[in-house]
């Protein structure tokens, strides 16, 4: 043991002695780690804080989706499309063991016009437990109830009431849609993330009661793109799951043309995208680490050229080529080690400084401090074995030739 601890008591005093060109050396390992445990970091604060809002919708919630090729993925199709969905499946499982509210989202065309044109939003004819559903409240008036199952009134969201009326509080007033002419009844609150759907903005969406536009619910290229079942526990949720699963199947013939999604799935959708940007960071992270390794290399392949004489002393006197090479592969592992400690400082730092000018809430947690310190010490072996393997090779008389 008294070797090694003789290589890295030597790797130290080296450090010691060339303190900038040390720190230049690990300067690229400093930066890459840092990156790579606060983009870490980020990435998944990120993803809880959605993950947290959207199941603040989505909790105890079932989706179901139609299964159509030109119906996107958790969102509105651009162009009409005939859902896989039905009435049917609707009334039947209203009457589950279990289900608090099963609601329709039915897509609807046409733009609607009040003070101007609105043409940024959606409009969805959905029944009076939506808001229960998705667990929202409203900022102004009420949503429609059981009353006005076939009256022509509607609830805005929160950018839609601007949209159509440049106004915040526009209850009472009144648009046409295909014609007819609705009145405001309310406006949601803000969604602070898009729940079930990557497309729809339930902010820019106006809704309007099924039964206002009678036939035309399923008319017209409407369609029903989505139904959202409410389960009144959580451990109900794989049970009403299964159940809803045969009900649909029975239904359609044992076709399985639609989705049944859990909250958790619902979730991953939305942090998909999140994980594929996290992943290109990180990509940018470690070629950062990679430029560090390489300068680490050249760095002590120069050390190797500089310090010739002192390996052809070491080997006259009897050092190995496995001592040699140790020497060497210490110091490098040393270099990027440190480097990588300053890195993991500099990102403790840095996620405090985000905490305190942004309102992002990093997750710092041991993960990814592991890996930024294992990634630091496997840069020094990988980047560090070429110089030491050329030192161990040097002859000791042409070794000793160099002054």
């Amino acid at each position: 043991m008294s070797w090694r601890n003789g290589h890295i008591h030597t790797a130290i005093a080296t450090v010691r002695a060339n303190r900038w060109l040390s720190f230049l050396t690990m300067f690229g390992v400093i930066v890459g780690v840092a990156s790579v445990i606060v983009i870490i970091g980020i990435s998944e604060g990120v993803k809880n804080e959605i993950t947290n809002q959207v199941n603040s919708y989505s909790k105890n919630v079932i989706t179901i989706q139609s299964k159509v090729d030109n119906l996107s993925s958790f969102g509105v199709a651009q162009t009409p499309a005939v859902s896989t969905l039905t009435n049917q499946d609707i009334s039947s499982l209203k009457n589950l063991h279990h289900v608090t509210a099963s609601v329709p989202l039915i897509i609807l065309s046409g733009l609607a016009s009040g003070d101007k044109t609105y043409h940024g939003g959606t409009v969805i004819a959905t029944t009076q437990n939506l808001p229960k559903v998705l667990n929202q409240s409203l900022a102004f008036g009420s949503f429609f109830d059981t009353t006005e199952t076939n009256s022509n009134v509607a609830v805005l969201g929160y950018n839609a009431a601007a949209g159509l009326f440049n106004e915040k509080i526009p209850l009472g007033y009144s648009f046409t849609w295909r014609g007819q002419q609705f009145i405001v009844d309310g406006v949601l609150n803000d969604f602070k993330a898009t729940p079930f759907s990557n497309n729809t903005l339930f902010n820019n969406t106006i809704f309007i009661p099924t039964g206002a536009v009678g036939q035309m619910s399923l008319a017209n290229g409407a369609s029903i793109f989505q139904i959202l079942v409410g389960v009144d526990k959580s451990k109900d949720l794989p049970s009403v799951d299964r159940q809803i699963t045969a009900i649909l199947l029975r239904n359609h013939g044992g076709q399985k043309n639609f989705s049944v999604l859990l909250p958790s799935q619902v979730s991953q959708s939305n942090t998909s995208v999140l994980n594929l940007l996290a992943t290109l960071s990180i990509g940018i992270a470690v070629i950062s680490l990679f430029v560090g390794g390489v300068g680490i290399m050249n760095v002590m392949l120069m050390s190797v050229t500089e310090r010739m004489h002192e390996i052809g002393i070491r080997k006259a006197v009897g050092a190995t080529n496995r001592q040699i090479m140790s020497q060497f592969m210490v110091e490098a592992i040393t270099i990027s080690v440190v480097g990588g400690l300053i890195g993991i400082v500099l990102a403790m730092l840095s996620d405090l400084a985000i905490r305190a000018t942004t309102n992002l809430t990093p997750s710092l947690n041991w993960r990814g401090i592991v890996v930024g310190a294992l990634v630091s010490m496997l840069i020094g072996i990988i980047f560090g074995s070429i110089p030491a393997a050329r030192a161990a090779k040097k002859e000791p008389i042409e070794a000793l030739r160099n002054e």
